[in-house]
Order: C-alpha cells, then structure tokens, then sequence
C-alpha cells in the first residue's frame, strides 16, 4: 500500500470516527433536554404546596423549585419592577404572613405602558416557584434576587412566585411564562457530550499524528535503504580497485 492510500484512509478513518463522537454528543444534550421537560411537566403537575412551609428560618428552601406553591400576604407596589423589554414582566415585593417577602412575577406588560396596580390588601397567590435568573439576554429579562434584595424589604426568599395565567388575567396582565431552573444532572449531562465532543478532536489530532507518523517513518526507510545502496556501491567500487 503506497504512504498517500495510508494516510487518505488514517485520515478519513478518523474523521468518521469524530463524526460518530460529535453526533453521540448531539445526541446526550438533545436526550437531556427531552429529559428536562419530562421533569418540568411532572413537577408542574404535582400538588401546590403552601410557599412559607419549605422555606426555613435559616433561609433554606426544600426541593420545590418548579412546583407550584400557595402563599398568602400582601403586595408592596412601592417596591415593583418591570424586567425585559419585548416580553417585559412586572416582578412585585409580597409580603408573606410570616414577615418575609418574595418576589412576584405578576405577569406580563403585552403592549401596556404600566402596570395595572396589584389587588390591595391580605391576598392568596398561586405559582410556580423558581431560583433566581442568571441569563441577562433574554426578551423577559431576568429577575435578579441579588440586586432586589439592595432595595427591597428584608429578608427576601431565594426565589421568586410567577403567577398562574388565571391570577395574570385577573391583574390585568398577560401570563408570563416561569422556566425551570437546571436541575443539578445539567453539568453531569453537558459534561457527557463534551467529552465525546473532545474524543472527536482527539480522534481527528491523532489520526493526523498516524498520517504524519507514517511519513516520517517512510522518509526513514528510504534514508536506510539509500545508506544500504550506497554502501553496497562503495563496497563494490572497493573490490573494483582491489582486484585492479
């Protein structure tokens, strides 16, 4: 087999091999995210649960993130914030019966240039409960409990309320939509597809290395044979003189 066919067929072996990899990648992260809304449904339909029991003195919070939760207080309009710009959300401070105060998504603006004043008084709310956002770049913004907490009344739960569609209806707002945050599989998962991400380079880097590898070793075996042949004719071209 001449070194170009061997190192055409290392080269391509790798390849495929690497394609294999990044699909398996591809895959791991489409299967956790099918995974993720399997888990977002079932938590959502799980029982509401009263917000105030699974959050502790300490400031702990059980495994509720993304269930919905009851609570029952009352709203603090001096304390609002609109969030977002296309899909702006209008987050408001509720004082809860124990003295702590969430934040409440009320829901969304929808075209409205304010936001409509929220019910007066001791009232029930009912949502699904979610940590703090982190990803700034979004249409519906992000409700930032650690820049909330500088301003608003202390102390503040660590997660906010996003209303259900009917209570938003009733405020006189669209129905903003509450995303569950990662749960604690996500680096696992991700971490999974990286790695076959990273056999894929692998198995491109070191069927380049082979390729090359097989040259180098061909550029030797020619040297030796040169060295062999000119041996041999310095050898002969000895005997020549020797026998003149």
């Amino acid at each position: 087999m001449s070194l170009r066919l061997k190192q055409v067929l290392t080269v391509t072996v790798g390849v495929l091999v690497a394609a294999v990899m990044l699909l398996l990648g591809l895959w791991q992260m489409s299967r956790f995210q099918l995974s993720m809304q399997d888990v977002a449904v079932e938590r959502r339909a799980m029982e509401p649960v009263q917000l105030t029991e699974h959050v502790h003195p300490d400031g702990s919070i059980d495994d509720i993130y993304g269930r919905r939760v009851l609570a029952e207080g009352e709203y603090l309009p001096e304390h609002e914030v609109v969030v977002g710009s296309t899909e702006a959300r209008v987050a408001t401070a509720f004082r809860l019966a124990d003295g702590r105060h969430v934040a409440v998504v009320r829901g969304e603006l929808d075209g409205l240039t304010a936001a409509p004043a929220p019910p007066a008084g001791v009232t029930s709310i009912e949502g699904i409960f979610t940590a703090s956002d982190h990803d700034t770049d979004r249409p519906q913004g992000s409700v930032r409990l650690q820049q909330l907490a500088q301003t608003w009344p202390s102390p503040l739960v660590g997660g906010y309320v996003t209303l259900t569609d009917g209570q938003s209806a009733a405020q006189g707002l669209a129905p903003a939509e509450a995303e569950l945050p990662e749960s604690e599989g996500t680096a696992m998962h991700q971490g999974y597809a990286l790695q076959w991400w990273v056999f894929a380079f692998a198995s491109i880097a070191f069927s380049i290395f082979l390729a090359r590898n097989f040259r180098i070793q061909e550029e030797k075996r020619a040297e030796r044979i040169a060295r062999r042949r000119e041996a041999a004719a310095r050898s002969t071209e000895a005997a020549l003189h020797a026998g003149d």
